[in-house]
Parts: structure tokens; C-alpha cells; sequence
């Protein structure tokens, strides 16, 4: 198994916030891994503009997965979804 952390900046509008951390959460269910750890970081001023934001709200989760396959999907879709506008991944 491997342990991975991510790290999500997502649109800061609550709305579209909670939609975006509710479709990960859901997203990692269909995929049947280990979430770890989950931490609301809250929203921050960003360094510079992502897609005309200038704040973002900070997710991160700590995960443990068999199938790498299904992390590729995974962030296949991060990269097309407008309310990620950064995400990160870490290998632990």
C-alpha cells in the first residue's frame, strides 16, 4: 500500500466548497481507498492569481492506495473541474 498526501486548492465561494470537498470525499469511496486524514485549512490569500482568483480555500487529505491506475483517472478529473484551481500530490 501506498500512503500519498494531497493538497487541494479550491474555489472559495462556500457553496462551491463544500460541493468540491463532498465529490473528493465521494470520489475516494468509488476508488475504495484509505482515507487517513482530512484537515480544513480554511481560505487563504493566494501568491498570485489562478483563473482570476485571488483567494483560495486550502484542503488537505492523507490517503492509501493499492491501485495507482485509479489515481490517474482520479486526477485526470482534477485537472477538467473549474472549482479545483490547484492540487498537489505528495508520495509519503
Amino acid at each position: 500500500m501506498r500512503k500519498y498526501e494531497y493538497l487541494y486548492i479550491i474555489d472559495p465561494q462556500e457553496d462551491v466548497t463544500r460541493q468540491s470537498i463532498e465529490h473528493i470525499k465521494e470520489q475516494y469511496r468509488e476508488m475504495g481507498l484509505t482515507l487517513l486524514k482530512e484537515e480544513e485549512m480554511g481560505k487563504r490569500r493566494l501568491a498570485y492569481e489562478i483563473k482570476k482568483k485571488t483567494d483560495g480555500f486550502y484542503y488537505v487529505t492523507q490517503i492509501e492506495i493499492d491501485d495507482i491506475g485509479k489515481l490517474r483517472d482520479f486526477e485526470r478529473d482534477l485537472k477538467v473541474n473549474p472549482n479545483i484551481l490547484r492540487f498537489m500530490k505528495i508520495r509519503m
